[in-house]
């Protein structure tokens, strides 16, 4: 008996609802029945487009399946199933050729390998690659006409819904707020606005209360940083190149939008990632006896058969072990917070930081100002020709379908320029915030650290010190940045005297600092 597999594929989701994969694939091994066919695989593709064969998993899968076992046909139901684009239907046929594999369209019994067939084959294909393209024009013309009707053309992103209202004979979809998920994105946006949550900890946060991908899975932390820029959600739509402001409703304010971007570019500045386990002196302290990198993990302990707790310790890794390097995490976290609460900058190098930023100020606003006077000029220019279209309705002196192509352009590139508008002012406030944050730790470096986020903190660490030596579980010797060095060096830092090591410790540890303890 003559073996065969099945391939089916429909282009369109709203297809998956019907019964046109379940028609192809009964016609298809109906017609292997009645022609003594043996149906050794059925394979498919949902919602994929037969212009491409490329990221069609079943019709990949079905094409190594004759490649890998002697298959004498592969069975569709017309040819525009298998193809829709002349190269690739030739391409496919020829890899199936070399294996012995012929294709069946089992609603069109003219095409075979006579001569005649063949021809019948070279035009059916013809027309459906030109069927497919005639259908692409019409779409991308129905999108463009949307678009100007400020509807967004695409899949709406996590917290709406592409609803049809219309029929399937007469579609009308709309994009409408999801009931369930578009408060949790709104959430999503308050949260992270607060400026206390990471990425990393929001996604677990909102997972737990029920925030999940289409999937069901957990959104990563990339796919909520996509959430969060994506301006859609107060109404600012982005597509084809083209921007403007949509009819969708808003689940968001533009305030709270750009509050995130703060935030967001605040922990850019830093560029230091959260890490899976928030070990704060990973990478700072090292063990003093081998010069090795202190590592850092959770130990766990049972009081009784139902709890468990968890401590945390930093410790050498050295093969045999390092006993005397082994510390509580909040022990050793707690006695560096300790050694910069010693640190002081002195008044002088507190007005030259005063002096820079007054100086960095005015240079930023003085280029801001410029920048918004040029908006405020092109836009008063748009503005001009848009009135002038409005006097021309009135006038009658242009048609209705004109005027609304033409306002509508105009009023979108003022959008736009309001959109420019408001990043300026974005740009502005991101710059007060990191200046608010250097002037803090110049009057107050302890208190500015004990108030600094995980990530935050890091970054002072590293502008400090360069390592931490811990031995016999206490801090040993502190190697300084070069930067840090220098002020010091220069008396811009002030070290409180009750805290200053001795001189033979001094003399001990060149290029450190010891510590009394």
């Amino acid at each position: 008996m003559k073996t065969a597999v099945v391939y089916y594929r429909v282009s369109d989701k709203d297809q998956l609802k019907g019964i046109s994969m379940e028609v192809q694939r009964d016609s298809c091994t109906k017609w292997a029945k009645v022609n003594d066919y043996k149906v050794k695989g059925i394979y498919g593709d949902e919602a994929k487009t037969g212009t491409k064969t490329i990221g069609r998993h079943g019709f990949e899968d079905a094409i190594i399946h004759c490649q890998k076992e002697k298959i004498d046909s592969l069975l569709v139901i017309d040819t525009d199933r298998f193809a829709r684009d002349e190269i690739d239907h030739f391409a496919s046929k020829a890899v199936l050729r070399n294996c012995k594999t012929r294709i069946i369209a089992v609603n069109q019994p003219m095409i075979d390998e006579t001569p005649e067939g063949r021809l019948m084959e070279t035009v059916l294909i013809g027309i459906n690659a030109f069927y497919s393209r005639l259908t692409g024009r019409k779409v991308k013309k129905s999108l463009e006409k949307k678009w100007e009707d400020g509807i967004y053309p695409s899949w709406a992103p996590l917290g709406y819904l592409n609803i049809n209202k219309g029929t399937e004979e007469k579609p009308h979809r709309v994009i409408e707020i999801d009931p369930t998920k578009g408060p949790m994105v709104v959430e999503c946006f308050k949260m992270y606005a607060s400026g206390n949550y990471s990425l990393l900890q929001l996604s677990k946060r909102m997972y737990k209360k029920g925030f999940t991908a289409r999937n069901g899975k957990t959104i990563c932390d990339s796919s909520l940083q996509k959430i969060l820029t994506n301006t859609f959600y107060y109404g600012w739509m982005k597509w084809s190149g083209m921007e403007k402001y949509g009819i969708h409703k808003p689940l968001i304010s533009k305030t709270l939008f750009d509050q995130c971007q703060l935030i967001a570019a605040k922990h850019r500045q830093f560029l230091i990632r959260e890490r899976k386990h928030n070990f704060l002196l990973r990478g700072v302290v090292f063990c003093q006896k081998h010069k090795s990198r202190l590592t850092a993990e959770w130990h766990y302990y049972h009081h009784d058969h139902y709890r468990k707790d968890k401590i945390g310790y930093y410790h050498c890794h050295f093969q045999g072990g390092c006993p005397g390097s082994y510390i509580d995490t909040e022990e050793l976290e707690k006695r560096v917070a300790n050694l910069i609460k010693n640190y002081q900058f002195d008044e002088e190098f507190i007005e030259l930081v005063k002096q820079k930023v007054r100086d960095q100020l005015a240079k930023d606003r003085k280029t801001i100002e410029s920048e918004k006077q040029g908006i405020i000029n092109r836009k008063k220019a748009i503005e001009s020709k848009r009135d002038n279209v409005e006097d021309l309705l009135v006038e009658g002196a242009l048609d209705r379908d004109s005027y609304q192509r033409q306002h509508l352009k105009l009023q979108g590139e003022i959008d736009m320029l309001d959109g420019e508008m408001s990043e300026l002012e974005n740009k502005r406030n991101v710059d007060i915030k990191l200046i608010d944050e250097v002037l803090a730790l110049t009057r107050n470096i302890y208190q500015t650290y004990m108030d600094a986020s995980p990530n935050l903190k890091r970054h002072y660490l590293k502008f400090f010190f360069e390592a931490i030596y811990i031995d016999g579980k206490k801090i040993a010797k502190v190697v300084e940045t070069p930067i840090f060095s220098t002020l010091r060096r220069q008396h811009h830092i002030i070290i409180r005297s009750n805290w200053l090591p001795v001189i033979d410790s001094i003399r001990t540890f060149v290029g450190g600092i010891s510590l009394a303890e």
